[in-house]
């Protein structure tokens, strides 16, 4: 699907820059700068979609919020009947997206594989063509080829291809034409843009570019054999001659060219004026307004000093002097899984021993799952099965560069299955559903489900908008056993930092100031208002 989208976006720049070379260029003579113009405008399509601009904002925070509260859940009914309904709905909602990225990929992908097929014939024909014929150095260092079967006059590479009958008609307009493709470099421009093209052999407009850039092709042939000294009419007169055969391939340059009126045209138009040439300068903008689309914006949170004080003072104040944290590391060892327990490595059975005897009679110590991004989440939640032998448990899910999300456990017996799901409740509710290729499907319940999928950064933004118009709302986490850790755990911190930004916006709204600046009384107010609810299931 993201590669699908990418052809997209490269096919709504190509339609752009192409809109803007017909209106702005497309009549002029500048073949030299339209040549550039249309090509920089193929590159740049393709290669802008990978161009992400990121902005940081900066949020200043406490250290004690960098990490989400904490948050109890009370116990779920068992209901097989909701288990069954709720499978049955995703089910029934989601056949056609099921069966519609299959056929889209398979049809695109043919195409992409025609075309190449089409392009390697036709390079493996002029080859074999080239190799048939007579070759005779010339003096700039290309090759004429003469072949006895009747062809249109066409160049490639360093290789001029005649008939032997127009060879022997010592036509020295074909030869200049031929080498001036050659001097030039329009084969390599050619080759490539034939085969950037197979990637958008659906697009029109890639086929309307590839035409009209090939036409600028045949004005800078034939504006460098007038400027060589050639007379205008005699040359024209030659062109009419050989108008009534063609070469037939797609790969080269050919002396004739179904643009014939054109090409006659635009060499007895007047030549534009060089300030002309300004108008090229539509595409800075168009390149602004494409990196502006593809940014996106970075949330940086500072520790302030007053606000980690402030932090301190209220661990003090509820009990919760310098928790004891103990490390788990999940680490991959190529298809093997380790464990470590304060850096002493245990088997899977001896995690809650181990973390037991780490913890000590600490009772708000908490283990922080330090886990490689690429570890299935099955492992998490085996090893989270493991933590449940320790009572009511909080954990913390650790994963580089910028993840850390802090949840209670529930004791073992009480962990969260499908069956969990509750029934009456459900109205607003929301299920993010993670799959094993990691992707998130977001589905909101209550009347008639409402079920999109969503990107992984988009998550926060969706997440926010469903906190601000329901505080109370629940979001309840189900994780294919074979997705990463890194993804469940992003999405998990993506709707904890949603919340967050919430109370924020409460804060401003009420009390006028950010949230880390209210007393203790009043952050705890907002919280209760706007208290996270992550039920994990599974």
């Amino acid at each position: 699907m993201d590669f699908i989208i990418y052809e997209g976006k490269v096919a709504l720049l190509l339609a752009l820059f192409y809109f803007f070379y017909r209106a702005l260029l497309s009549r002029e003579t500048l073949h030299r700068l339209n040549r550039l113009v249309l090509s920089g405008s193929v590159v740049l399509s393709f290669v802008l979609p990978f161009c992400v601009l990121t902005f940081h904002r900066t949020v200043e925070v406490s250290e004690m919020k960098m990490i989400p509260p904490i948050q109890s859940e009370v116990a779920l009914p068992s209901l097989q009947q909701r288990a069954a309904e709720t499978l049955s709905e995703t089910i029934s909602s989601a056949p056609q997206g099921i069966w519609l990225l299959p056929v889209l990929s398979g049809l695109y992908f043919a195409g992409v594989a025609f075309c190449l097929v089409r392009i390697v014939l036709e390079l493996k024909q002029v080859s074999r063509l080239i190799r048939s014929g007579e070759k005779i150095p010339q003096s700039d260092g290309s090759f004429l080829v003469i072949v006895d079967c009747d062809i249109a006059p066409f160049s490639w590479i360093n290789w001029i291809v005649l008939s032997r009958e127009d060879y022997l008609s010592e036509n020295r307009y074909i030869l200049e034409h031929e080498k001036a493709h050659i001097h030039l470099g329009h084969a390599r421009d050619l080759l490539v843009l034939n085969i950037l093209s197979t990637m958008q052999w659906f697009n029109p407009v890639m086929r309307m570019l590839k035409e009209d850039l090939r036409a600028i092709y045949e004005y800078e042939a034939d504006d460098e054999v007038l400027r060589a000294g050639a007379d205008i009419k005699e040359y024209q007169y030659s062109l009419i001659r050989k108008a009534v055969s063609a070469s037939g391939y797609s790969i080269t340059n050919s002396f004739n060219h179904s643009i014939l009126k054109n090409r006659i045209t635009m060499m007895s138009k007047q030549k534009s004026a060089a300030l002309r040439g300004l108008r090229a300068l539509y595409v800075v903008p168009l390149v602004v307004a494409g990196l502006s689309c593809n940014s996106q914006t970075v949330t940086d949170y500072k520790v302030s000093k007053n606000s980690q004080i402030k932090a301190e003072e209220s661990l003090q104040s509820s009990f919760y002097p310098s928790p004891t944290e103990v490390i788990l590391e999940v680490s991959l060892s190529g298809n093997n899984v380790e464990y470590r327990v304060d850096g002493e490595k245990v088997s899977m059975d001896g995690i809650g021993q181990k973390v037991l005897q780490s913890r000590g009679n600490d009772q708000f110590a908490y283990v922080s799952i330090d886990a490689d991004p690429n570890v299935k989440s099955g492992i998490i939640q085996d090893v989270k099965n493991q933590l449940r032998k320790v009572d009511f448990l909080k954990v913390q899910y650790v994963c580089r560069p910028n993840v850390s999300v802090q949840r209670r456990l529930d004791p073992l017996g009480v962990e969260r299955n499908l069956s969990d799901l509750p029934k009456e409740s459900f109205d607003g509710d929301v299920q993010i559903r993670l799959n094993q290729n990691d992707r998130l499907l977001y589905v909101k319940m209550g009347g008639k489900n409402d079920v999109s999928p969503v990107d992984g950064k988009d998550l926060f933004a969706i997440a926010k908008s469903d906190i601000e118009r329901n505080h109370d709302i629940s979001f309840y986490f189900i994780i294919d056993r074979g997705s990463s850790f890194g993804a469940y755990s992003s999405a998990v911190q993506s709707v904890y930092e949603a919340y967050k930004a919430v109370r924020e916006d409460m804060a401003s709204s009420q009390y006028g100031k950010p949230f880390d600046e209210l007393d203790l009384d009043l952050q705890d107010e907002l919280i209760q208002k706007c208290k996270a609810k992550i039920i994990e299931i599974g």
